[in-house]
Order: C-alpha cells, then sequence, then structure tokens
C-alpha cells in the first residue's frame, strides 16, 4: 500500500472524528441551549400565570373584606376567606388557602394566610396611626401563588412568587366633623373643635362677626378651602350670601395662648386631599349609578342615578322593583349592600301600618324580619304601650307636628317612640333566655329601627328616642364594649339627657362613656320636657319653650347628648336662596331654647359630646333651613330659637372604642415580592 495513501486516510478519519466531536459538541450545545431556552420560555410562561394568580387573591381578598363576606374580626378565628377565593375551595388550618388549579400539563395553586399579629390584639390586628392622626388596625397577609409545568424532556418547572398584603380600616367616628359634601361651619358663638375634620368636598370654616372658631387638629378637604384651591389663599369666602366671615384661629393647644404666626400653624393643619376618602368603605360610585337598584326604583324618579341613594345605604333598607317594602328586592353591590345597618343589624324592629286594622311591630333581623316575635323577653316590643308604661316601643306612630316640615307643606310626623331603658331590660331577658341573641353570637350592638308604612296623605314617619341615659352595655368575648347603635331611615327624635352613664372597660382605670351613635335621615334634638300631647297640633313658639326638669334637679341647667351622629343635610343653594345652616346645624331643633328659663332661674345649656357626620342627603326631612326667621305658615313665628349656649365637643374615647356598626375608612395594600 503506498504510505501516502495510507496517511491520507488516517487524515481522513481523524478529521471526521474531530468533526463528529464537533457536532456532537455543537448538538450538545444546541440541545441544552434549546433545553435552557425552553426551561426559560417555561418559567416565563409560568411567572405569568403566578403573577395572575396572584392578581386574583387580590382582588378577591380585597372583596371578601369590604363586601363583609367574612367579617374582618372573625378571620382570625376561622378559614372562612377560603370559600370565597375559589369554589369548592377547602379551609385549611391557619385560615390558610390552598386551591390546586388542574389544566393540561400545568398545575396552579393560590394561598392566603391571615398573619396574627399578637394575641393581646384580640382580632389578631396591630392598632396604631393609620390615616394622619387618626388610629386604626392593620390586618396582614400573606399570598402565595405558584405555577407548575410537567414536561417528559424537562421533567416539572415551577415558580414560586409570594407577596404582602394590608387592609387597613379606620372607624369614620375619629373624626370631630366628617361631610360628604360641602362643609360649612359658621358658629354664631365661641366655639373650639378638638378633633380632625374632613370633607370630600369643600371646607367653610369662620365664625360669625364678634365669636371665634379655634380649630386645634387637622382639616382634610377635596375642592376649596374657604373660596380657594390653595388652603394658604381662602380666608373668608362663604358658600352662599353675602357675609364675611372671621378667619378661624388655628391653635394645637386651646388652653393656652394661639401661636402668633397663624399663616404657618394653618399650613400645618390644613391640608388638601388629593383624592376623596372612601366614607363607605371601597364603593365605585360612578360605577354603581348604572346597576338597577339605585337607578329606577319606580316611585324614586326624582333619584334617578344619584350617587345619595348610594350614600344613603348607611341608614336605608335594600332597594326594591318598586321603592315599597314589600316590592321585589333588586341586585346590589355587595359593596353596598355590607354597608347597610339593615343588613347587619343584630336586631331589627319594623313598625307599619296596613290600610285597614292596628299597627303591627315586628322585631328580628334582616334575614327574617319576625324571627323573635315569639320571643318571650321581646313581648313589650310587639305589644307597644303607652308612654311611661313598661314597653319598648310606645305611642305607635302617633302624630305630632314639627314646624320645620310643617313650613316644607308636612302636615304631620307620624312618631314612634322607643324606650331605650326599657330595651336594655328586654335585651337582658332575651339573651338570658336565648343563646343565639347573646353578643358573642347574635347581637351585635346595632339596632334598626324603621316605620316602613308608606304614607299617602302628606305625613312623615319618625322614630323618637326616650329615657336613654343609660344605654344598651354589652361586651365581645374580649370583655369590649360593642357600644350601642340606634338606626333608621326615618327621622330620629333625640328626648332628654342621653348615654350620660358611664361605663367601665378593661385595662382603663376611669370610666368612660359607652360609644354610642345614632343614624337617620334627620336628626332632631328635643328637651325632656316635650311631648307628644302637647304639639299634636301646630304649636306657638312661647308653646314650645325647651324645658329640663332632670338637668335642674342635677343642678347642671345643661341637657347632654353623649352619642356620635350620622345623618343627612339640605344642602346650601349657591344661588344663595337658602343655606344649610352649617355643621352646628346639623343636629336640628324646633323648640324655643333661647328663652328657655328653667325652675332655678337660668337658661337650659345644649351639650353634644361625639362626633358629626353627614354622608348624604335627607331624603324625607326635607324642609330647609330657615334660622330664626319668622315664617308666615306659623303665623309669622319661627321654627326655632337657638339656646345661648351650645357646646360641641368632640369624644376622643371614639380612637379607642367606636359605636357598633361605624362605618369605616378602608386602605388596601400591596406589599414586597418574595420568592418561597
Amino acid at each position: 500500500m503506498d504510505a501516502r495513501r495510507g496517511s491520507a486516510l488516517l487524515a481522513s478519519m481523524i478529521v471526521v472524528t474531530v468533526l463528529c466531536f464537533a457536532a456532537a459538541g455543537i448538538l450538545s450545545y444546541s440541545l441544552n441551549t434549546y433545553e435552557n431556552s425552553m426551561r426559560q420560555a417555561i418559567l416565563d410562561n409560568a411567572r405569568e400565570v403566578a403573577d395572575s394568580e396572584m392578581e386574583y387573591l387580590y382582588f378577591g381578598w380585597k372583596n371578601v373584606l369590604i363586601s363583609r363576606q367574612v367579617a374582618i374580626d372573625s378571620v382570625a378565628a376561622s378559614s372562612q376567606m377560603s370559600q370565597y377565593l375559589s369554589a369548592g375551595a377547602t379551609p385549611f388550618d391557619q385560615d390558610m388557602l390552598v386551591t390546586p388549579i388542574s389544566m393540561p400539563q400545568w398545575t396552579v395553586t393560590r394561598s392566603i394566610a391571615f398573619n396574627r399579629v399578637g394575641a393581646s390584639t384580640g382580632d389578631g390586628s396591630a392598632e396604631g396611626i393609620v390615616n394622619g392622626n387618626l388610629t386604626g388596625k392593620n390586618y396582614y397577609f400573606t399570598a402565595e401563588t405558584s405555577a407548575s409545568f410537567s414536561s417528559p424532556v424537562l421533567g416539572t418547572v415551577t415558580y414560586h412568587t409570594g407577596r404582602h398584603f394590608a387592609y387597613s380600616s379606620t372607624p369614620l367616628f375619629q373624626y370631630a366633623v366628617f361631610y360628604q359634601g360641602d362643609l360649612e361651619l359658621a358658629p354664631g358663638s365661641n366655639m373650639a373643635i378638638e378633633g380632625p375634620v374632613s370633607t370630600n368636598a369643600s371646607a367653610y370654616l369662620g365664625s360669625q362677626s364678634g365669636f371665634s372658631l379655634t380649630l386645634t387638629d387637622n382639616v382634610a378637604y377635596f375642592q376649596y378651602y374657604n373660596g380657594a384651591t390653595d388652603p394658604m389663599s381662602g380666608e373668608t369666602d362663604i358658600l352662599e350670601g353675602t357675609s364675611v366671615l372671621t378667619d378661624p384661629v388655628y391653635n394645637p393647644n386651646p388652653a393656652d395662648a394661639a401661636p402668633s404666626d397663624q399663616t404657618a400653624q394653618r399650613q400645618i393643619q390644613v391640608t388638601k386631599m388629593t383624592t376623596q376618602a372612601s366614607f363607605i368603605g371601597g364603593v365605585d360610585v360612578a360605577a354603581d349609578l348604572a346597576v338597577s337598584a339605585y337607578n329606577t326604583p319606580a316611585n324614586d324618579s326624582a333619584y334617578e342615578g344619584d350617587p345619595n341613594e348610594i350614600y344613603r345605604a348607611v341608614v336605608a333598607p335594600p332597594p326594591t322593583s318598586d321603592g315599597t317594602p314589600t316590592g321585589t328586592p333588586l341586585p346590589e353591590d355587595s359593596v353596598v349592600a355590607a354597608s347597610r345597618m339593615y343588613n347587619t343589624a343584630g336586631l331589627l324592629i319594623t313598625i307599619n301600618q296596613p290600610a285597614s286594622g292596628p299597627a303591627t311591630v315586628n322585631v328580628g333581623t334582616a334575614a327574617n324580619p319576625s324571627a323573635y316575635d315569639s320571643e318571650p323577653a321581646f313581648s313589650s316590643i310587639v305589644n307597644p304601650g303607652a308612654a311611661g308604661s313598661g314597653a319598648v316601643i310606645q305611642d305607635v306612630r302617633a302624630t305630632v307636628v314639627d314646624p320645620r316640615e310643617y313650613v316644607n307643606g308636612t302636615s304631620a310626623v307620624n312618631m314612634t317612640t322607643v324606650d331605650v331603658g326599657n330595651l336594655k331590660n328586654a335585651l337582658a331577658a332575651a339573651m338570658a333566655d336565648n343563646p343565639t341573641l347573646a353578643a358573642t353570637t347574635g347581637y351585635n350592638g346595632v339596632v334598626y329601627v324603621y316605620d316602613d308604612t308608606t304614607n299617602t296623605n302628606n305625613t312623615l314617619n319618625a322614630i323618637r328616642v326616650t329615657d336613654g341615659q343609660t344605654t344598651p352595655d354589652y361586651r365581645d368575648a374580649n370583655g369590649n364594649p360593642l357600644g350601642f347603635t340606634v338606626v333608621s331611615n326615618n327621622g330620629v327624635y333625640i328626648q332628654g339627657d342621653y348615654n350620660t352613664t358611664e361605663i367601665t372597660v378593661p385595662g382603663v382605670a376611669t370610666q368612660v362613656t359607652n360609644p354610642t351613635a345614632v343614624m337617620g335621615d334627620a336628626v332632631t334634638v328635643l328637651s325632656s320636657g316635650w311631648s307628644i300631647t302637647n304639639n299634636a297640633t301646630l304649636q306657638p313658639i312661647n308653646n314650645r319653650q325647651a324645658t329640663d326638669a332632670t338637668a335642674v334637679a342635677n343642678g347642671t341647667d345643661t341637657m347632654v347628648v353623649n352619642t356620635a351622629i350620622l345623618t343627612g343635610n339640605t344642602p346650601s343653594s349657591v344661588a344663595g336662596d337658602y343655606n344649610s345652616g352649617g355643621a352646628q346645624n346639623l343636629v336640628r331643633m324646633i323648640e324655643d331654647w333661647y328663652n328657655s328659663i328653667q325652675t332655678d332661674g337660668n337658661y337650659l345649656t345644649l351639650e353634644l359630646n361625639g362626633s358629626l357626620g353627614q354622608l348624604f342627603t335627607s331624603k324625607y326631612f326635607t324642609s330647609h333651613y330657615r334660622g330664626n326667621a319668622a315664617q308666615a305658615a306659623l303665623g309669622n313665628q319661627p321654627i326655632y330659637t337657638q339656646p345661648r349656649t351650645r357646646d360641641f365637643y368632640y369624644d376622643k374615647n371614639f380612637k379607642d372604642r367606636a359605636p357598633a356598626g361605624a362605618p369605616t375608612t378602608t386602605a388596601f395594600t400591596r406589599g414586597d415580592f418574595f420568592f418561597w
């Protein structure tokens, strides 16, 4: 053989071998590259799937809480949230939701765990400053998702991701004054507001000539402050009319002299909000205006598409097809439904006057309005009596004249009385007999009282609250007071001293006021001397003098109302035709308080101690504020005269203990990502 041919063959074999190794290397590299690229592509897909599941968890978690499908204070004790975040999900221990989702070659899981901050908080929350200087609760959750893809070549490829969620809740009654609409405050006497003030519209704050308005805390507004968008510019403008207000005094320590540099102090205390506060728990009002429940009730055409119907949900019963109690219920936003005190009240009392026969009174819950009619202890509710009797419900639909509404053409008000002292006794007896009514299982401190009679004789329905010096005091499982809240879709009248008996609470050395609230279409205060009998017909002003024998007996000459008040107003006309009366007149009066000489020769003082809030425009009690001016319809006499002394104090105890069912501002936060 030719040696050269052998060398060539050997060289060729070497080249082929090298090429084979090179090809194998290239193939291996290509396979590895392909496998890595495929793995990365799968991971990218898995990340997108896991992130989308995280979004699902966030919005599901948020909806569960704001619609109260699971009470936030029950999250620490149960795993109920799981059933709302995924159909067929099985609750796990430690409040953990784990829901595997099967798709071809994919397995997806999502989980959310409630993180108890500490046993001392009772409901597992962290208390602290949530909004400005307001005290609220933070609830922390950990959300985790994963997406796994099974490949015969690559095996199982999994992407894990996690995120921290936080829910913050702040009771509205931590504001001294809060308004959904324009806030006007122009007292005709010296007044100090010792608590935060907020409005979702414009604020017009000042005092009438010769007096002062002192603001000790923060003021938040959304549109204008005393006529200007800049809080440093607006000083004396008012919403309507031509009067000039005296600029407020900004002083965080009213017992001391006000800071001399009022411009600098105003800059500290007054802020313009970039977005409106959610006074009703995250409701999207604009979106809900298209929902039929707030858009088309047959007998409410004047309110069609009116945001007021959504804001009034706090005091109103659920909407029906024709706007009557017997109409077909309409589906509504679950968040709005959750804000209705009607739906969440521990006790529902319904009064109705049929076309023929006596009026009926039922007691129960929203789910069954007559559930407790046969409860022996509640016989004093379903069997009404006369004033002064042992009945809880008294003087059903008694006819009285409210001078303010009379001027507006209302012939009479059908007033039903609730004796709070008798209700307290009935609740105690009922809870002793029926465990389902206990404060830890059924009764939650909210009592909704509602005359649902549809009137055809130009009259209005109202609830009068009497004998309320000592309000029901029941506790949750941790011994904290539930408080006592009375709510009505009707007008509410508070007569005499209210909630003046103090209570003891865990961890507090001194006694405090029971956290209470009154909510209604309109709220009016009556002196203890006012009576149904004397006001069954229209009376001249000198027959409507405010008197309070209890105050005289106590040596105070002061009628005291210790409660948060949430109600509607009659807004000012920007054309200057009439004004709202301002926050100082949000609580209405219909008596002669100025000439209220007591038997000891002193004048009667009215003291309001609590929190004032306006979320809506009054729907039924719509007569405008007319001040002390003489009215032709009343024989050229005034509707009322204001007290010589009218004091308003903010109850700082609301920072620690909110009344039962108190509306809240809410915030939801998505925190940092993490991998697990």
